[in-house]
């Protein structure tokens, strides 16, 4: 799990970075702290958690060099994929002898990797 943020203030000439827990509230995470700790859960995912050090709790993420990063700005992808999520064979079989999708194309299926 990762946590990603969005519309988040930025200070390039920061040492630090910071971040406000009031977005986090407004996409359902919650935030919690107490003896010296802090924890940010999505359900009962723990995504963050640091350590406070004098005022501020720091954050010592974990980051893996085998992830990669990569932004789709496909709307149409992302729709079928909220529409069909992880369907099964025998379901993508049902919905295309209904001809949910129409003709069939004779274009080979490509992807990108990033």
């Amino acid at each position: 799990m990762e946590l990603v943020l969005h519309n988040v203030k930025h200070v390039p000439d920061m040492r630090l970075n910071i971040i406000s827990t009031g977005p986090l509230d407004e996409d359902s995470y919650h935030n919690s702290s107490g003896n010296g700790l802090w924890k940010v859960t999505l359900g009962s995912l723990i995504v963050a958690r640091g350590k406070r050090e004098s005022k501020l709790y720091m954050t010592h993420p974990k980051i893996s060099k085998s992830i990669v990063n990569a932004v789709d700005n496909d709307d149409m992808t992302e729709l079928w994929h909220k529409r069909l999520g992880h369907m099964s064979e025998k379901g993508m079989s049902i919905l295309s002898k209904k001809n949910v999708w129409g003709k069939p194309s004779s274009k080979p299926i490509t992807s990108r990797l990033v």
